[in-house]
């Protein structure tokens, strides 16, 4: 006969995790409450709940699950009922032979496993293998999961049934009249295909849906974190009554399949509303539909939401709580201008201040805040209504983009007679933002005097927590970063990636804070230290899963505006910046990837390189 396994509390005991008196102790309450003597060690703040799985683990020789290296099978979801999973706390992850390995939190549930012994042998498996996972990641893993079986399996399905119904019809969309492609739009399935796909979408927290006909046939794909994927590849016949059905939805001509179209509607679902803007253009192969996915329901994020440092968002917090100015935001569409911005007015919303915008289009709903929407066929744009604000006593303007000389004028004569102003416009980066504004023709001595700070933002996509693990970037990218530390002064070359951080030190044009912000000087020689994600059930085998803000911030000292006022080249406001501190986007980038927030990788991808 083997030896017994030792108890829980002598094995702690051994391990030196907790003393005999406070084992003791957990055993009294336990008689009293009837816990788990596990439950109870963490209950009193004996052990954390990494420290106690670590010890069932050793007991009882069940295995840590791993998001990163446990990929769950969808399939073995159809075994074990959602409701079952969510009240035992479990989840399968994957089948080998006639063994199904489960993932439970909590392993010594004898009634879990008896019932868990039940469904497998129906399902014509005859062994249990137990995984051991903290109670949050097993959760998290478990939603997404049966989330996507279900979305993912409610579009394939709904495909399937209208392809079945249209399989012997025409297809080509030139050969369909007005009144086939009206008939097909208002199908059932149709409708039903359609409604799945943007629930889906908005599951998969997409922001955009493209429906797309190319050569090789029909694709779906849906753009989550800044990136698109193909989420379906429905038959050809499926095509012409999506289109003609979201068309329809959106107030579009159906019968128009030569000229580009936009439209809009708004989705409700389970509570939710969401406003669709869609986009349709005629390709060679037909047309081509994009619907931008605006949720309608309260903002709730804040500064600190964003993923700001503490030094930036220090700085922003700062310039927003001035009696008056512009602060000035700028990069590409999707890079977060506005959420930023609309934090920005959450931090100054009170009863006190009147706060006005006006936005083409309005992407949220703020309470308390007056928000108003740009109409071209109603005379309402930008300058009028900026000009209207004017007579409405506002203590801040939020205006969504800056577009022309006349909004810019009006703008800035607003910071300048007591008002703060917040808006958006194209440039690269933050010295070009300032000058972006004298382009336009607005007086250069007037812009010095009204900016207060001038910002480009970035959004990267952030590392999944679930499933980070060490890497080293290829050295190209390690290149990269150490030519941006290190000025492209004394040498720096690929052996700088072998040799840790040497040469921040050289850049004679940067400031020691940079260098210091980026937390490399501490510990010269030695590597940087990178994560990423490796790829698990909760980001979908990414390896990330959301966003946060990168931000290349210029705060306006009196020497940048004199710079500004003689209307000196964004590469000299640059040079100047940097020289009094301005930490450029990819060393803000590369911050967040040294904590582990994001990977070099994709610093690299947002980012220009800082001599662009």
């Amino acid at each position: 006969m083997g030896s017994k396994a030792p108890s829980l509390g002598d094995l702690l005991i051994r391990d030196k995790l907790i003393t005999p008196p406070q084992l003791e102790q957990a055993l009294a309450e336990q008689k009293r409450t009837r816990e788990r003597l596990g439950e109870i060690f963490c209950r009193l703040g004996y052990l954390s709940e990494e420290q106690l799985l670590n010890a069932l683990s050793r007991q009882l020789g069940h295995r840590l699950y791993d998001p990163a290296k446990d990929a769950v099978d969808l399939a073995l979801l159809e075994i074990i009922p959602l409701e079952f999973a969510r009240r035992h706390g479990v989840l399968p992850i994957a089948r080998n032979g006639v063994s199904l390995t489960v993932a439970m939190n909590d392993p010594q549930d004898v009634e879990a496993k008896d019932q868990l012994g039940r469904i497998i042998s129906d399902a014509g498996l005859q062994e249990l293998e137990i995984v051991i996972a903290p109670k949050g990641v097993l959760e998290t893993a478990r939603e997404t999961n049966y989330e996507r079986l279900q979305g993912g399996r409610g579009v394939d399905e709904a495909i399937g049934r209208v392809s079945d119904q249209f399989k012997d019809l025409l297809i080509a969309d030139e050969e369909l009249d007005q009144a086939e492609a009206q008939r097909r739009a208002e199908e059932a399935g149709v409708i039903d295909l359609v409604d799945r796909i943007i629930a889906q979408a908005l599951q998969e927290r997409a922001t955009d849906i493209h429906i797309e006909m190319h050569e090789t046939g029909f694709v779906i794909r849906y753009r989550v974190d800044g990136l698109l994927y193909d989420a379906h590849k429905p038959p050809r016949s499926v095509y012409t009554g999506t289109v003609s059905r979201v068309k329809i939805m959106s107030n579009m001509d159906i019968a128009e399949r030569r000229a580009a179209q936009d439209g809009r509607f708004s989705y409700k679902k389970d509570g939710r509303e969401v406003d669709v803007r869609v986009s349709c253009i005629p390709t060679i192969h037909g047309e081509k539909l994009v619907l931008r996915l605006l949720d309608k329901g309260n903002f709730n994020f804040s500064l600190r939401d964003l993923g700001f440092s503490e030094e930036d968002y220090r700085i922003l917090l700062h310039a927003i709580h001035q009696p008056y100015g512009m602060v000035l935001l700028s990069g590409p569409t999707g890079s977060g201008k506005s959420t930023t911005l609309y934090a920005s007015l959450l931090e100054l919303k009170n009863e006190t201040v009147n706060i006005t915008t006006v936005e083409d289009p309005v992407e949220y709903q703020v309470a308390g805040i007056n928000q108003v929407q740009v109409n071209e066929r109603k005379k309402m744009t930008f300058p009028t209504a900026l000009r209207y604000f004017l007579r409405q006593d506002p203590d801040v303007i939020m205006v969504g983009e800056i577009r022309d000389q006349e909004t810019a004028e009006i703008a800035i004569r607003a910071a300048l007679t007591g008002h703060l102003v917040f808006s958006t416009i194209h440039a690269n980066d933050a010295p070009s933002t300032a000058t972006r504004l004298l382009s336009m023709g607005v007086e250069s001595f007037m812009a010095a005097s009204a900016l207060t700070l001038v910002a480009a933002q970035r959004l990267v996509r952030r590392n999944c927590r679930f499933c980070l693990t060490e890497y080293t970037p290829a050295d190209d990218v390690m290149v990269a970063f150490h030519e941006i530390l290190a000025g492209k002064v004394g040498g720096t070359s690929a052996a700088a990636a072998d040799s840790g951080v040497g040469g921040v030190a050289g850049r004679s044009d940067r400031g020691a804070g940079s260098a210091h912000a980026a937390g490399l000087e501490s510990v010269p020689g030695q590597k940087p230290r990178f994560l990423k994600g490796a790829g698990c059930a909760a980001c979908r085998g990414r390896g990330y899963k959301g966003r946060i803000a990168i931000i290349e911030r210029m705060v306006l000292t009196p020497t940048l505006r004199q710079m500004i006022a003689e209307n000196r080249p964004a590469s000299e406001i640059r040079a100047l910046a940097i020289r009094e501190g301005m930490e450029t986007l990819r060393e803000s980038g590369l911050k967040k990837a040294l904590e582990g927030m994001t990977t070099a990788e994709e610093i690299l991808r947002v980012c220009l390189s800082d001599d662009q």
